[in-house]
């Protein structure tokens, strides 16, 4: 691929990636459990469901919580983080191809 299909290819991902601000690293755990009270429907099956978020901070991995309230706006961010990560690796991948490919016309030096 030449150098200005390159540049045009890598201008289109970054219209495309999710704004730096609207990101959160994490991975989402789902945990069911019981309640511990005698008469809950949780005792016939039906399970407590919580969401958290997995996140390693200073090499420990810890849970952080997520209240429904939020469950959607944290997925929608974790998503975020993950195509914005792509991105960059898709954008680093054409910028070794852009600066080290041959240089033919002139306009591009």
């Amino acid at each position: 691929m030449d150098t200005a299909a390159l540049i045009v290819k890598r201008q289109a991902i970054v219209r495309k990636t999710p704004r730096i601000g609207h990101v959160m690293k994490g991975s989402i755990v789902i945990v069911k459990r019981y309640c511990g009270k005698p008469n809950c429907r949780c005792r016939q099956g039906f399970k407590h469901r919580s969401l958290y978020v997995s996140r390693t901070d200073k090499g420990i991995s810890r849970l952080v919580y997520i209240p429904k309230r939020s469950e959607e706006e944290v997925r929608r961010l974790i998503g975020n983080y993950r195509k914005l990560k792509a991105a960059l690796n898709m954008i680093s991948r054409f910028n070794m191809q852009v600066m080290t490919a041959p240089r033919r016309d002139k306009a591009l030096q």
